[in-house]
C-alpha cells in the first residue's frame, strides 16, 4: 500500500504543479457555464418535471461539469503504454500495473476536483449571488463528487484496457462519452427527458456519474443519498470486477511489437 500512496503522492504534486493545463480547464468551464447561465434564462421548464430555477439549474449544470472535466484521461495513458510495448517493461515490477495506473491517476483527479471544484463554485456563485443548498447538503454533494469520479476513472481504464484488443480506444471513449452527456443529463435533469429514455438511464451508470448526484445539490433527501450511494456502489464493484478480468485476458493475447 505505501507504493501506491507514493505514487498518488508524486501524481498529486505533479498535477499541482502543472498550472497551465488548470488555466486552460478553467476558462473552458467558466466558458460552458456563462453559455448555460444565458441559456436557462429563455429555457421553459417542462410541465411534470421537478421544478428548477434558472439559477438553480446552473448550480446543477456546474456540479457536472466539475465532475465531467476533473477525471483524467487515464485511458489514452493506458493505449500509449500497451500500443508502444512499455506494458511489458512494467509488468515485472513488484507492483500491479493497474494498481499504480489507479493511484496515478487519483492523485491527478483529487488536484482536478480541488482546483476545479474551487473555479466552478466562485463562477457560479457570483453568476447567481446565493446558494441553493443547505450546508450539509453541500458537503455530501462533494464526497459524491468525488465516489463518481473514481468510478468514471475505472471506466476510463476500461476503454484503455480495450487497446489489448482495439488499434486505438478514441471510438470507445467518443462512444462513452456522448452516452455520458445524453443518459447522463449533463444539460437537462432526468426528469425532463421521456419516461422510457430516463429507464434506459437508470440502467446505466451515467446518472450516478452526473446528473443524479448534481441533482443532490438541489433536492436533498435521504432517499435520494441512499440510491445514490448503492448506485455508485454496485456500477463501482462492477466496473473494477470487469476491468480486472479483461486486464488478465489480455496478458493472455500480449504481443509487444519489437519487444
Amino acid at each position: 500500500m505505501q507504493k501506491y500512496l507514493s505514487i498518488f503522492r508524486i501524481s498529486f504534486i505533479h498535477a499541482l504543479k502543472n498550472y497551465k493545463a488548470f488555466i486552460g480547464l478553467s476558462i473552458f468551464l467558466i466558458a460552458c457555464l456563462l453559455i448555460f447561465a444565458h441559456l436557462w434564462k429563455i429555457a421553459a421548464v417542462r410541465k411534470g418535471m421537478i421544478y428548477f430555477e434558472p439559477s438553480h439549474l446552473l448550480w446543477y449544470i456546474a456540479f457536472n461539469e466539475w465532475i465531467l472535466l476533473a477525471i483524467p484521461d487515464t485511458h489514452d495513458d493506458m493505449e500509449r503504454d500497451l500500443r508502444s510495448g512499455t506494458l511489458a517493461y512494467l509488468l515485472p515490477r513488484p507492483i500491479s500495473y493497474l494498481g499504480s495506473v489507479f493511484a496515478e491517476a487519483s492523485g491527478t483527479l483529487c488536484v482536478n476536483l480541488i482546483v476545479l471544484g474551487l473555479v466552478a463554485f466562485l463562477f457560479t456563485w457570483l453568476q447567481i449571488g446565493s446558494l441553493p443548498f443547505h450546508p450539509v447538503g453541500l458537503l455530501v454533494s462533494l464526497f459524491f463528487g468525488l465516489i463518481a469520479g473514481i468510478v468514471g476513472m475505472i471506466f476510463r481504464m476500461l476503454i484503455g484496457i480495450s487497446a489489448f484488443w482495439l488499434h486505438t480506444v478514441d471510438p470507445f471513449f467518443w462512444i462513452w462519452e456522448k452516452l455520458l452527456f445524453m443518459l447522463g443529463g449533463l444539460m437537462l435533469p432526468l426528469t425532463a427527458y421521456p419516461q422510457w429514455m430516463q429507464r434506459i438511464a437508470h440502467l446505466t451508470p451515467f446518472p450516478s456519474i452526473l446528473g443524479e448526484r448534481s441533482a443532490l445539490v438541489i433536492d436533498f433527501n435521504l432517499h435520494h443519498i441512499l440510491t445514490l450511494a448503492s448506485s455508485l456502489l454496485i456500477w463501482g464493484i462492477l466496473g473494477l470486477a470487469l476491468l480486472i478480468w479483461l486486464y488478465k485476458r489480455g496478458l493472455r493475447i500480449l504481443n509487444v511489437e519489437g519487444g
